[in-house]
């Protein structure tokens, strides 16, 4: 991977902490049946341990761009993983449900600091060529984690207890911070950013109020309470879009939800993660309480979802470059459609297996549907927007996580309502889940129609170009100077193959392409030349954090230049023009901007490039044809 031993050693610590922090966010659902009936709580108040949790690390995110401009990187990860580990003891120690939840509110600022922050620290500290491999394996403890933690959390509720969880990771955070304190290094370089006390306290509060009214709105004796403050909460989350839009550094840049399609995506994402969250809470109860299993039969019925849900993932995102988004997501939502009915056909004595194969149809749907979207929607943004658009998404999961939750788990209060009080425990807790799965039903619902109506591939046309340009009698428009063949390369590619093509076509600059051929960056020989000229380096990446300070000798960056990915030189505000347009626009463009070369575009798609050469060409045949007409 191209690291040092001191440099390995640092990222075996920070992926361990990311590991137990993202284990964390899973471990603790096959448990709670367990700790309802040991601290005499509801499950509309045990949900809060899993939604609250969801609750902060949403208002914490957002925070993060300040806090690492403000801290040394090694002071938050050490910070983050030492409250992880105070909150994890408390946890532990609770002696009643309060403290417990105050301890997962812990954890999750925690989790809020950390997680961002080992990718910040990832990217500093891998060579740019081998980048790649570093954020790959970030993806991989992601979904990895999550699919360990039920099956864990089972063995151990099963065995010694639920407290068991937390003494297990008390135990690994401490020695991640031993870890951390003794390898990890300081990184500086982050800009200094604002912080709004006023955003922050808007979204908190607006947020408690919207998912308490929906955690009580089955269960308080009047609706007047929970409707009132479902009202407030969603009035004050609005005070805080409104505030966000006027602020010169919002917290989260919400006018990236202009665009269509990063919406619709923003709120699919919002039910999906609903439904996903809210179904691995609401599954444990169903096994263990009406079904009468046990927790470590609930955590492995759990595990195959888990499993073949992040390697379906990864197949959609490839099949998405191959076919784009719609046929795949109908495709997801068809499967996700049929999971959800089978909830609802689920039994108070359905077998295991049958219950197992219905929770795995659901995982399957839901990350079939997740990564296309998602870069379906992102692709939408201009690059510039990236990192607001992923701050975004990022925070709407775990809104999503907070909500649905509390949704699906309240609607288990009102089994009350069709079952006696003297009934069964295990009855009252069939009803109650039965219900809830039919408000997931309801949920899924919702998500296919979105997909069905509003989910679409960008329609192209066809282009069609002269061989020469028109007559004096019509105006010119972009596509009839265009180079309509134009040099290109992928955006995968390296400065070694930019060059080669450089070489071989003796041009100076070259529109980089993702799979859909939509321009994502601009590589001229100006930016390689750059490269080699300077002696320190800093450029952003998808993250939204400044990467700083490398400094090597001239030969090394020669030899380094040719196994750089084009994207890391390349610019990625690129100066387009329309291939439809006024061929007099777009030669305004080049002149105010400067530029020799821009790529032309029809519905965002690279369709040919216009360059001065291409501009003096057509007026030299332009000339010609106007002498051969007045001969």
């Amino acid at each position: 991977m191209g690291l040092t031993r001191q440099q390995t050693i640092m990222v075996a610590v920070l992926l361990a902490g990311a590991f137990l922090v993202v284990l964390n966010q899973t471990l603790l659902t096959p448990a709670l049946p367990t700790i309802m009936g040991n601290l005499q709580v509801s499950a509309t108040t045990v949900q809060w341990l899993t939604s609250g949790y969801a609750l902060v690390e949403a208002v914490i995110i957002p925070l993060n761009a300040y806090l690492i401009g403000r801290f040394s990187t090694r002071k938050l990860f050490i910070g983050g993983m030492i409250l992880f580990a105070a909150g994890t003891a408390l946890c532990a120690l609770a002696p009643s449900f309060i403290f417990l939840l105050l301890g997962r509110v812990l954890q999750a600022c925690a989790t809020g600091v950390v997680m961002p922050m080992v990718f910040a620290l990832i990217l500093l500290i891998f060579p740019r060529e081998n980048r790649g491999v570093g954020m790959g394996l970030v993806g991989l403890i992601i979904s990895f984690a999550p699919a360990m933690g039920p099956s864990v959390s089972g063995l151990l509720v099963d065995s010694i207890g639920w407290r068991a969880l937390f003494v297990l990771v008390v135990c690994l955070a401490v020695c991640v911070v031993i870890a951390a304190v003794a390898a990890l290094k300081k990184f500086e370089g982050f800009e200094r950013t604002t912080f709004d006390v006023l955003s922050v306290v808007l979204i908190a509060v607006g947020m408690v109020c919207l998912l308490y009214g929906i955690s009580i709105s089955t269960s308080s004796t009047t609706i007047a309470v929970p409707l009132v403050l479902i009202v407030v909460g969603a009035a004050v989350i609005a005070l805080f879009f409104r505030r966000q839009l006027k602020l010169d550094n919002p917290i989260l840049d919400v006018s990236v939800l202009k665009h269509r399609e990063f919406l619709i995506i923003t709120i699919i994402i919002l039910f999906l993660e609903g439904t996903l969250i809210g179904g691995s809470v609401l599954f444990p109860l169903y096994i263990q309480n009406a079904l009468l299993a046990s927790a470590t039969v609930s955590g492995l019925i759990m595990l195959p979802g888990a499993l073949l849900g992040a390697f379906f993932g990864l197949l959609s995102g490839k099949l998405f470059d191959k076919y784009g988004v719609r046929s795949i997501a109908l495709t997801g939502a068809i499967v996700l459609l049929a999971g959800g009915i089978s909830y609802v056909l689920l039994g108070d004595a359905t077998s295991l297996i049958v219950a197992c194969i219905a929770y795995t149809i659901v995982c399957l749907g839901i990350q079939a549907l997740i990564t296309p979207l998602n870069t379906w929607g992102l692709n939408a943004l201009p690059n510039t927007d990236l990192p607001h658009g992923n701050a975004i998404i990022s925070t709407i999961e775990q809104i999503g996580s907070s909500l649905g939750t509390a949704f699906v788990v309240s609607l288990t209060a009102l089994s009350s309502l069709y079952v006696s009080a003297d009934a069964p425990a295990a009855e009252q807790s069939y009803v109650g889940c039965h219900l809830a799965f039919m408000g997931m039903l309801g949920l899924i619902v919702i998500i296919a129609l979105i997909i069905f109506i509003f989910v679409c591939d960008k329609k192209t046309t066809t282009v069609v170009t002269a061989d020469s340009v028109p007559g004096i009698d019509r105006p010119w428009v972009v596509s009839d100077i265009m180079n309509s063949l134009p040099d290109m390369l992928p955006a995968t590619a390296t400065i070694r193959d930019a060059v080669a093509i450089m070489q071989k076509t003796e041009t100076s600059g070259l529109p980089l392409v993702d799979d859909a051929q939509h321009v994502v960056g601009f590589l001229s020989d100006g930016d390689i030349l750059k490269y080699l000229a300077r002696h320190e380096s800093s450029y952003e990446e998808g993250s939204g954090y400044a990467i700083m300070f490398e400094t090597n000798s001239f030969q090394d960056r020669i030899k380094n230049a040719y196994e750089l990915e084009a994207m890391k030189l390349a610019t990625k505000s690129v100066i387009t023009v329309d291939a439809d347009e006024r061929a007099e626009d777009a030669f305004r463009v080049l002149s105010e901007k400067k530029i020799k070369k821009a790529p032309v575009v029809r519905e965002g798609i690279l369709v040919g490039t216009l360059s001065r050469r291409n501009i003096m060409k057509a007026l030299d045949i332009m000339e010609n044809a106007s002498q051969d007409v007045s001969a």
